[in-house]
């Protein structure tokens, strides 16, 4: 997946974003339901017909896509991350978040974010982390 295209947010744009991306989400997860039940599989089933897996790709690429032109970075099924005014830390959102929440170094994976903390702005400081 791509690696966006160089946009900085700040917390309260990436979390202006994460609504928008939420709602998008939401769609393409109810779509990929409504597939799995007109082609009558299971939760527990992972073999999909052909026709039904070139819809899911189709889908998830849209989705892809879609987080790209917002200017985040897809990260694996329904994540996303947002590059923050701190060039080595990214903001990290999964679907079911109802905000940004976690963070991680641009250089670790969704399994190492950290929980975001906001405490009171320090000179020159808008955000602590948790590291």
């Amino acid at each position: 997946m791509g690696e966006g295209n160089g946009r900085i947010f700040t917390l309260a744009e990436a979390n202006e974003v994460v609504a928008r991306l939420s709602r998008y989400t939401s769609q393409v997860v109810l779509k990929i339901q409504q597939l799995r039940e007109r082609y009558g599989l299971q939760e527990d089933e992972t073999e999909l017909p052909e026709t039904a897996l070139q819809e899911v790709e189709e889908l998830l690429g849209d989705w892809s896509a879609m987080v790209e032109g917002l200017g985040a970075q897809p990260k694996g099924y329904f994540t996303a991350d947002f590059q923050s005014a701190e060039p080595g830390m990214l903001y990290c959102w999964t679907f079911g978040e109802d905000e940004i929440g976690y963070t991680h170094k641009v250089w670790e994976n969704f399994t190492q974010r950290r929980p975001l903390i906001e405490g009171p702005p320090l000179e020159g400081e808008h955000l602590k982390w948790v590291n």
